[in-house]
Order: C-alpha cells, then sequence, then structure tokens
C-alpha cells in the first residue's frame, strides 16, 4: 500500500473512531446496543397515491406491528410523486389517475398514529420524492433526510382546489385550508411562513442567517429570495431544502441514512427478513388495486347486463356485479375514494343494488323470466 492510500485509510479509520454517537441512539432503551431498525413505507414501488395507496388503515396495523416487535429507530420512507421526472400531457396525467386527495382528517390519523401512539420510538423521515399532499408529511417529522434528487413539492395544488368565481370566498377557504396543513408544519418544527408560502402563490418567501439560525421572513426582505412571484408557490429540492435547513442532508441508500444520522453498526434484521412494515404495505397497495381493478370490471358486467333484454338470467349478473362493487367499497376505504374520484358514490351503487332487486322480486311474483323491455 503506497504512502496516499495509507494516510487515506487511517483518516477514515480515525474519523470513524473519533465520530460521536447519534444523537437518536441516546433515546433508546440501552443506547450501548446497535439500534433494531423498521422501515415504514409511505407509498412503495412508484405507487404512493395520497389517500389510498397512503392511508391510516394500513398504518394503524402497521402502527400495531411496530408496538409488538419493539424496534430501537422507525424509518418512514415517503415516495408519492404525482409529478414524474419528466412533463406528461394533460391527458396523460388525467390517465394514470393517479392525483392525490387531500383527505387532512386521515391524514391527522396517520400523523397521529405515529407521533402519538408510538411517539416514544425515535424516528426518521426519508423523503424518495414528494410531489403533492405527500409533502405534508415530509415536513411533518423534524429529523427529515431525502434522497439527492428528491422533491418538495405541489402543495400548491391547495390553492388550485379554493379557486372561486368569488375572490373573497377563495381566500377565506384558502385561508382555513393553509391553517389546517401548516399543523403539519408545525409538527416537524418550522416556521408556518413556510408552509404558507408552499401552498399560497400570494404569499412571499425569503431568509437570512443568524450565525447558526435561519431567520425566515413572509416578504422579501431576506438574504437569500426563496419565493417572490404571485404566480407562483414556493418548492424545494433536495439541495435548496438541505441549503436552508428543511433537511438534515441527503442519503440514496439506508446504508447511507444511518452513517448520516451517526450510526456506524445496526441491526437490520426486520428490514432483511421482511419483518418490517414494507411487505405489509406492499401487499396492501396490491390488494386494494387488484380490488379496484376487478370492481371497473364488475361495473362493466353490470352495465352489459342492464343492457341486456331485463330477462332473470340478465339481473342476476348485475345483482353479482354490483355485489362484488360494494363489496370492495366495504373492504377498502381506498376503493371507496377512487369510485368517489370517478364521479360515483356507495349510496349510487346500494341504490342501483336496491332497483335490481326490486326487479327480481317483480318477476318472481309474477312468475315470468322474460320480458322485452330493459334498463336503457
Amino acid at each position: 500500500m503506497n504512502r496516499w492510500a495509507l494516510t487515506a485509510v487511517l483518516s477514515l479509520a480515525a474519523t470513524a473512531i473519533a465520530a460521536p454517537p447519534s444523537p437518536l441512539q441516546a433515546d433508546q432503551k440501552d443506547p450501548s446496543k446497535p439500534p433494531k431498525i423498521y422501515v415504514v413505507p409511505f407509498g412503495l414501488d412508484g405507487k404512493g397515491q395520497m389517500g389510498t395507496d397512503i392511508h391510516s388503515c394500513i398504518y394503524e396495523k402497521v402502527v400495531k406491528d411496530i408496538k409488538a416487535k419493539k424496534p430501537d429507530l422507525v424509518i418512514i420512507s415517503l415516495d408519492s410523486a404525482e409529478r414524474g421526472r419528466r412533463e406528461y400531457s394533460g391527458a396523460e396525467r388525467d390517465s394514470l389517475g393517479e392525483r392525490g386527495v387531500n383527505n387532512s382528517e386521515d391524514m391527522r390519523t396517520t400523523l397521529g398514529l405515529f407521533k402519538q401512539d408510538i411517539g416514544d420510538i425515535p424516528q426518521v423521515m426519508w423523503v424518495q420524492d414528494s410531489v403533492g399532499f405527500g409533502t405534508l408529511f415530509a415536513l411533518a417529522w423534524p429529523n427529515m433526510y431525502t434522497k439527492s434528487d428528491a422533491r418538495l413539492w405541489g402543495l400548491g395544488k391547495i390553492a388550485m382546489q379554493a379557486k372561486s368565481n368569488d375572490h373573497e370566498v377563495e381566500r377565506k377557504w384558502l385561508a382555513a385550508h393553509v391553517g389546517i396543513s401548516n399543523g403539519f408544519v408545525l409538527s416537524g418544527g418550522h416556521p408556518t411562513v413556510i408552509g404558507s408560502a408552499m401552498m399560497d402563490p400570494e404569499r412571499k418567501l425569503s431568509v437570512s442567517f443568524k450565525g447558526r439560525d435561519f431567520d425566515w421572513k413572509d416578504d422579501q426582505s431576506g438574504t437569500f429570495l426563496i419565493d417572490g412571484d404571485p404566480q407562483r408557490v414556493a418548492n424545494f429540492d433536495a439541495r435548496s431544502a438541505e441549503d436552508f435547513g428543511l433537511s438534515d442532508g441527503a442519503a440514496d441508500s439506508l446504508e447511507d441514512l444511518m452513517f448520516q444520522l451517526g450510526y456506524r453498526e445496526w441491526d437490520d434484521s426486520l428490514v432483511k427478513n421482511g419483518q418490517d412494515g414494507t411487505k405489509m404495505v406492499g401487499d396492501y397497495i396490491k390488494a386494494w388495486r387488484k380490488v379496484w381493478d376487478e370492481s371497473q370490471l364488475a361495473l362493466g358486467e353490470c352495465q352489459r347486463a342492464l343492457q341486456d333484454s331485463g330477462d332473470s338470467k340478465s339481473l342476476s349478473k348485475a345483482k353479482k356485479a354490483l355485489e362484488t362493487i360494494l363489496e370492495g367499497i366495504n373492504k377498502y376505504p381506498s376503493v371507496e375514494l377512487r369510485w368517489r374520484m370517478s364521479g360515483q358514490s356507495k349510496a349510487q351503487f346500494e341504490a342501483m343494488l336496491k332497483d335490481v332487486k326490486d326487479k327480481m322480486r317483480k318477476k318472481s311474483s309474477s312468475g315470468g323470466s322474460g320480458g322485452s323491455g330493459g334498463m336503457r
């Protein structure tokens, strides 16, 4: 080994020896042990729609599992990007059907599960990518890291939802929802002027440094102007989020993240053996999406059956199809939400099923099995 290589090795070794333990390790029940880690995906493998893939119903089960397995560190991996890495046309975006829903009540429920039910376990938010309402989750944890190409975008959707012909109504609605959403920003220990500027295009944002601290301003008087365009909201990428203190650093792998956190060894047995939240969340996403696909096919079957002659056989097919749809709705809130997004509700399907059953009873009581007319 030449002199330069030896010097580099010794330098790295000295750094490793001298590195202080992670502050999170002090919060463990036994700080002397390597932490047992547990990963919880908020979105997985490109499927991270807010309100469906990311829903409190699955995280209730995950948190129950965390309580049983008692890890030392919970890593929440957020992957919820409504916009891909390239621009889509409007038609393409609509066909994807992956636009998230601003269900602040369910999001608060999910946040409470982690902050209250298992708030005694150290937690870290690790953002893979976030475009849309998921960015509220990204900002809701004070210990936040990102992948090097992550985005913290998309909260301007809140202003888009407020659009109204009545400007006063629009401003009141927006102010109320910005206030609600800023609860997530406060949960992460960030000033609300940041959240407001990320949601409301009329808000400005700048920042100055005071020693090692950041002095955020809701005007353009700061040293660095983040957003002064009244037509746009403030957005951050991995670099700017780290530069201005929203994130603690960038990590492109779990190993990178643990080193960034100050750990030099850790217990990843739950992760490697599929005993953390990854399989649980992945199975849930696959299951509800499979039921959603089956429900759409069932609606087609129902429509074809009702367009037939209206005989008992056709009505029976329609009844079975509607029961399949309602079974999926009752089993998965995510399926019900998808139907609502497409303009149809559980109540409508229940009314259709009642109508079909009434027709079947009439045919049964009349003894007829045929007919010349059907629902058109």
